[in-house]
């Protein structure tokens, strides 16, 4: 590992431990075992390792997402289990033990840092909001759901759930058992998405 992942893992550890504004880039040096100067010369500041792991993240949540084109394929097979599969690596990348902590990180500064309330708002939710919108639109197209039904309204109604789910544990719940939470969470995004789909799905 090199100096700059070990700056960013420390940072990571430390950012959600201690929350983003009472940590110094005097410990994340001590933490590291390098002297305050020498972070310098991997970071110009504190808000650029905010950056870098902001990055980080939205490149490991998406880099794995298919295009509509993909999408349309794999729905042939049905709706149920394109869900399932894109649930299964969701969980698989969350259950990363930094991508845990760089969640509650995000969850939590959100409240009061403007940058990451922005990162949360476009890059979190309507980047989001707007893949599934395009998949409901799709699904219109291959007469899988109702055409008189509002995609931008299911694309809300299923991401939020999620949304909250997240929230529940990171913020509400916290601190509680991660793989408690996995399991629940997909066992409960599963339902919701039955709900939602038995709803407006053709015949």
């Amino acid at each position: 590992m090199t100096t700059k992942e070990k700056i960013f893992d420390v940072s990571i550890d430390l950012f959600s431990q201690y929350g983003y504004d009472r940590v110094s880039i005097r410990q994340i040096a001590g933490k590291v075992g390098i002297k305050e100067s020498s972070i310098y010369n991997h970071y110009k500041s504190k808000e650029s390792i905010m950056d870098d792991i902001l990055d980080f993240y939205i490149h490991e949540m998406t880099k794995e997402e298919i295009s509509i084109a993909q999408a349309s394929e794999n729905l042939d097979v049905g709706f149920e289990y394109f869900y399932k599969m894109g649930l299964d690596l969701y969980m698989s990348k969350l259950g990363e033990d930094k991508m845990m902590k760089i969640t509650r990180i995000i969850l939590i500064e959100s409240y009061h840092n403007e940058k990451i309330k922005d990162f949360v708002k476009v890059a979190m939710i309507e980047n989001a909001v707007k893949g599934w919108t395009e998949l409901f639109d799709l699904m219109k197209e291959k007469n899988l759901i109702k055409r008189d039904c509002e995609s931008a309204q299911l694309a809300r109604s299923f991401f939020y759930y999620g949304l909250f789910l997240l929230i529940e544990h990171f913020i509400i719940n916290y601190p509680e058992d991660d793989n408690e939470f996995l399991m629940n969470l997909g066992k409960k995004s599963q339902q919701h998405m039955e709900l939602i789909y038995n709803s407006v799905k053709v015949g």
